[in-house]
């Protein structure tokens, strides 16, 4: 019984010593975890010290970079370049551009002479898939004199819209390739075909146009080309079918850097037409080509507006004998 007694004296010993031994242990281990928490702690600020410069030097060139893209999308030559439809405007950016259109031709025998003047809006849009949207409508006042008949005329002009896709970035072997497609719709009146007192302030025909261009650079020199095809809408003019018939387009160029805010540039624009037919018989001499030689600068008067003007010199009989655009487009 004794035995008993001291067997059950142990136990409760034992039992009552094992509590405490598991708290301490407990204590240990918490003690050892608080201590290694801290090492990573020390280590996490240690690691966050070295990477912030990094990152912020990153940010930092990341903005640098963004601003730099910026800048040079709104140097003169790339805002001329936009007017010329040998680049884009970036997915979100605008463009509204007022310009004023001043045209002279004078006939062989001097008893023709024509002055067409006016101002005219242009809208244009970057959009998502490197494409962009331009739309325009003219106002002319016009003053038409030939022989002793004498008219004196405005209105609003033929209205135009188009839509440009970029088919090729430009690489060291390859020129920049945009293809655009553009509707012509006759708002404009136009009665040479229908009175002895003729009124031009538009074509008088609905056309569709399409056209390709190219565009390498040369640092600071940039080269573009353009061919466009022309279908124009055969009409009913006085009572007669007319068709003015199709043409065909070229225009080649360079433009020059002389600076971030001004460039320089020169063209050849080459109209070559079809005969038009007035009651399915052909007319003479209305096959003949139009040659205009321009010369013009641009330059950017602030972050968002830019001025830009071409001289035109009719090379060909059905020129005009000269002609002056002025144009400031607004970006936003």
């Amino acid at each position: 019984m004794k035995k008993n007694m001291w067997a059950g004296i142990m136990t409760l010993l034992i039992s009552s010593q094992l509590p405490a031994q598991t708290v301490e242990e407990l204590q240990r281990r918490l003690t050892e975890k608080e201590k290694e928490n801290q090492q990573l702690r020390q280590r996490i600020m240690t690691l966050e010290r070295e990477i912030t410069p990094s990152r912020i030097e990153q940010t930092r060139r990341g903005q640098v970079a963004i601003q730099q893209e910026e800048e040079e999308s709104n140097r003169a030559l790339e805002r001329a370049l936009v007017r010329e439809g040998g680049l884009l405007l970036s997915p979100g950016t605008r463009e509204v551009e007022a310009n004023f259109a001043y045209s002279y031709r004078e006939g062989d025998s001097s008893q023709f002479r024509r002055h067409s003047f006016g101002p005219a809006l242009v809208f244009r849009a970057g959009l998502p898939w490197r494409s962009q949207i331009e739309a325009s409508l003219p106002y002319v006042f016009e003053r038409r004199r030939d022989g002793t008949v004498s008219t004196d005329s405005d209105g609003i002009g033929d209205f135009t819209i188009g839509l440009s896709h970029q088919l090729l970035n430009e690489r060291a072997s390859a020129p920049a390739l945009i293809g655009a497609i553009q509707y012509m719709a006759s708002t404009g009146k136009n009665t040479i075909f229908e009175s002895t007192r003729p009124v031009a302030h538009g074509t008088g025909f609905d056309s569709i146009q399409g056209s390709l261009a190219a565009l390498k650079r040369f640092d600071p020199l940039v080269i573009f080309g353009n061919y466009s095809f022309t279908h124009t809408f055969s009409e009913n003019k006085g009572g007669m079918k007319v068709d003015l018939g199709n043409s065909h387009g070229l225009r080649f160029g360079t433009a020059l850097a002389t600076g971030p805010d001004t460039s320089l540039r020169a063209a050849l624009s080459m109209t070559f037409f079809e005969k038009t037919r007035f009651g399915g018989v052909p007319i003479p001499g209305t096959d003949d080509a139009l040659g205009i030689l321009e010369l013009g600068g641009s330059a950017v008067l602030n972050g968002s507006m830019a001025l830009d003007i071409l001289l035109g010199i009719g090379l060909t009989s059905n020129a005009p004998d000269f002609r002056v655009t002025a144009a400031l487009p607004i970006r936003f």
